[in-house]
């Protein structure tokens, strides 16, 4: 059987593969498969605005009656795109009455459903240009880039709304940590995003906040968390990120009383990257250092790295000495009940969805401005399994499923 390569870039070439074979078993029987469904899709559609014309007008072809509102003016002819592909459609109007059909607005050529998927596609990964191709390929009609990355400023108020909310007081935890993305407005130079995730009472994982900060700086982060504290989110027990000496202070500043708890996976590529005989201690020592943090207590964790530094003290010191600088921070997780201790032990819960965001923005290399790359964070996030508070409004580029399913019910 012939692999199939279903990369983006293969993906229309691979479905008219597919349809070929599906002909040739017997199972379609033709090749204008595509073309019967529109031709259908365009009849119902068709009939549709054929009767809310007749609603409005409350007459029929050449019916004679006295609650008739108005008269009918011939046709005019209209492309309208769907998910099901490009149809044409005849549009009735009236003499003396503009209606607004329930199926499109003024000046409307596509459904907002194809526009959503258009959107979603991007935000999944494809460029603007690759899904240009891609959405030509299977539905007959494109957009093309900027009219594309323009439907991403549908999430503009969405965006605002998110970042005004108030913060409900039911999270426990919060972890810090950051990416860095290129900007073409400042010369394609590097700045960090800062992101702060929240583990509510029921364990449970909300992206709080972003932020493009100017560096991985004390002011930055203070900034973020005081906006945080601002919105209601007052009280934590525990704030979890790497050793950075920036986030420290920005905790000592805004959450003075929450237990500190420094990545202990953090720690150990700081002791990888300290080792100085590498080929012949790296395996060994890694493999003791990550026995501390199996251990069932605190006391016999440190009772584990006492035993490390006994052996390791001589052999490596300077990955010892990096080892020892902040150690008991990272066992703090130990303070907190058994169920909780991998939420909080290291900031990796946070460090997977930031990779996975920069997956995905990695395949437009740079973004042009600030809001360009804060729309497309948010919308990437949005379709991530990160759950956001329920209190920001839905995206108005959402579907309008309610009306599509009594369309072709």
């Amino acid at each position: 059987m012939r692999d199939l390569n279903l990369s983006q870039d293969n993906l229309a070439g691979q479905w008219q593969y597919v349809k070929r074979n599906l002909t040739d078993s017997g199972i379609i029987t033709h090749d204008s498969l595509e073309t019967d469904i529109r031709l259908i899709i365009q009849g119902i559609l068709q009939r549709n605005i054929d009767q809310e014309f007749q609603d409005a007008i409350q007459a029929e072809y050449y019916q004679r009656t006295d609650t008739r509102i108005d008269l009918r003016c011939g046709y005019y002819d209209r492309v309208f795109t769907s998910t099901f592909g490009q149809v044409s459609l005849k549009i009735p109007r009236a003499r003396n009455t503009r209606l607004n059909y329930k199926l499109f607005d003024t000046y409307q050529r596509r459904h907002k459903k194809l526009d959503y998927c258009i959107a979603l596609s991007m935000i999944l990964g494809l460029s603007t240009r690759k899904q240009s191709k891609l959405f030509y390929e299977v539905m007959g009609d494109s957009v093309s880039h900027q009219t594309a990355s323009k439907l991403l400023l549908a999430l503009k108020e969405e965006l605002r709304a998110y970042r005004q909310q108030p913060i409900a007081n039911k999270y426990k935890y919060l972890i810090l940590d950051g990416m860095w993305v290129h900007i073409k407005e400042l010369s394609i130079r590097q700045r960090p995003v800062l992101f702060a995730l929240g583990i509510t009472k029921d364990n449970k994982k909300e992206l709080l906040s972003f932020k493009l900060a100017k560096g991985e700086t004390e002011a930055e982060y203070t900034s973020l968390l005081n906006d945080l504290y601002r919105r209601g989110l007052i009280q934590l027990d525990c704030i979890i990120a790497d050793g950075s000496e920036s986030i420290t202070a920005a905790v000592n500043t805004v959450y003075p009383y929450a237990q500190r708890q420094y990545c202990y996976t953090h720690k150990l590529r700081n002791l990888s990257q300290n080792i100085r005989h590498k080929y012949k201690h790296r395996q060994k020592i890694l493999k003791d250092a990550k026995k501390i943090y199996r251990q069932p207590s605190k006391q016999q964790a440190i009772r584990e790295f006492n035993k490390f530094l006994h052996i390791w003290q001589t052999l490596e010191p300077k990955a010892c000495k990096n080892f020892k600088n902040n150690f008991i921070s990272t066992l703090n997780h130990y303070d907190f009940p058994e169920a909780d201790r991998g939420l909080i032990s290291t900031s990796n819960h946070l460090e997977r969805y930031i990779e996975e965001i920069r997956r995905r923005t990695k395949i437009q290399g740079y973004f042009k401005t600030e809001n360009s790359l804060n729309l497309w964070l948010f919308g990437i996030i949005k379709h991530l399994n990160i759950t956001i508070p329920e209190d920001v409004p839905k995206s108005s580029i959402q579907p309008e499923l309610e009306y599509e399913s009594a369309q072709f019910s």
